[in-house]
């Protein structure tokens, strides 16, 4: 009787409710019902610019190439015994 939701596709969730389609609108709990946790009805946009995601992207491109860089040299390196 209960449904377990990680990811919806919707064609299945119409076919399970035995409509023809789904409106592509996203439901939400009217937030005067007494009932579950506190709703807040703001949808909330893409905040980060195009630059602010190059800027992880660089950063974490940056951290890999420096962990392949100390592997190499950790692994190359000759013992000094």
């Amino acid at each position: 009787d209960a449904w377990l939701v990680v990811r919806l596709e919707p064609t299945a969730v119409a076919r399970a409710l035995e409509l023809p389609r789904l409106a592509p609108r996203v439901l939400r709990l009217d937030p005067a019902l007494p009932i579950g946790y506190p709703r807040d009805l703001d949808l909330l946009v893409n905040t980060l610019p195009p630059d602010r995601h190059r800027g992880y992207a660089v950063q974490w491109f940056g951290l890999g190439a420096t962990l392949i860089v100390i592997a190499l040299v950790l692994t190359f390196r000759r013992s000094r015994r």
